[in-house]
């Protein structure tokens, strides 16, 4: 039986690190399969502490697939957040929660919902199929949810994450609130952070149109501890749209107690495109979005739409 390889995208958060380590229980469990949880990133500090908290191991980093095993894409399905090595003819399963993206040469198993994170999706499968779910798995799939809807409070959050939500506290007996505030204090930290690891963390690039376009967010309780560093930070996107040669940049920095952002502006080029689709105005080269904390949701469909007319 070849061994199927569960893995999230580049610059995994902690939704693409839970779910796919909570797949790999439910393709064992439900499906009688063999798979493997791994990661195609440096984890950031609100993962590490999702997991310590769990006392759960790290998954291994994936580099490359072998000939008696497939892929299982979790929390992603676009090319370019995929890990560098993959052959998408070896990838068998997508489950996710974001806009369908790829393009197969055979059919797959793929699952894509629109739901607050692929973890609300991995729960659901397991109610769905009367799987019982470890307690363990339990713990990082509600914490998977709590982090992708910001607490159930973000714009992608619907009705069935709560009561997915609920179900798995059944199980997980967490106490959500303050598990909640510790969780996002670590998201929050920037120790032993570089500003490399600010702009990269949470990154992802987009095909936008003719575009290739970069939207780097960090999420955080205290944004001015980000904005202090905004001279370094706008220097680093401005060598990684050169570097990589892209069309455009933003810079999302989420205040997750007040539910805004400010959008970071690099240049001309930002500065006529976001007045253009977001009709803010430009002050210190960031832009005020209030109401405005998803990037799914808020930023990359309104750039996409206009970068494809």
């Amino acid at each position: 039986m070849n061994r199927i390889l569960i893995v999230g995208h580049k610059n995994p958060d902690t939704d693409s690190i839970v779910s796919a380590i909570a797949a790999q229980e439910f393709f064992a469990k439900a499906w009688g399969k063999d798979a493997k949880a791994h990661r195609a990133g440096v984890l950031n500090n609100e993962t590490k502490f999702v997991l310590e908290s769990f006392g759960v191991e790290m998954p291994e980093m994936i580099s490359a697939v072998g000939d008696d095993e497939s892929v299982a894409l979790v929390d992603h399905n676009e090319t370019s957040q995929v890990f560098e090595a993959l052959d998408f003819g070896k990838v068998d399963f997508i489950f996710d929660h974001h806009k369908v993206a790829i393009v197969t040469e055979k059919p797959i198993f793929c699952r894509v919902e629109p739901i607050g994170s692929t973890s609300s999706l991995i729960a659901k499968m397991f109610f769905e199929k009367n799987v019982e779910i470890s307690e363990t798995s339990a713990k990082l799939l509600l914490a998977g949810i709590l982090s992708d809807t910001l607490n159930l409070l973000g714009p992608t959050t619907t009705e069935e994450d709560k009561i997915l939500a609920g179900k798995l506290n059944e199980i997980a007996k967490i106490e959500i609130e303050k598990f909640v505030a510790e969780m996002f204090k670590a998201k929050s930290s920037l120790e032993g952070i570089s500003v490399e690891d600010i702009i990269t963390l949470d990154y992802k690039d987009f095909e936008m149109g003719k575009h290739k376009v970069g939207v780097g967010t960090w999420e955080t309780t205290f944004p001015e501890s980000v904005n202090e560093k905004k001279d370094e930070i706008l220097a680093a996107l401005r060598k990684k749209k050169e570097d990589a040669g892209l069309g455009y940049v933003f810079f999302m920095v989420v205040d997750i107690i007040a539910q805004n952002c400010q959008l970071y502006v690099i240049g001309e080029d930002e500065k006529v495109l976001a007045e253009k689709v977001f009709g803010g105005k430009l002050e210190n080269d960031m832009m005020f979005l209030p109401g405005v904390v998803s990037r799914k949701k808020q930023i990359a469909p309104q750039l996409t739409e206009e970068l494809s007319k």
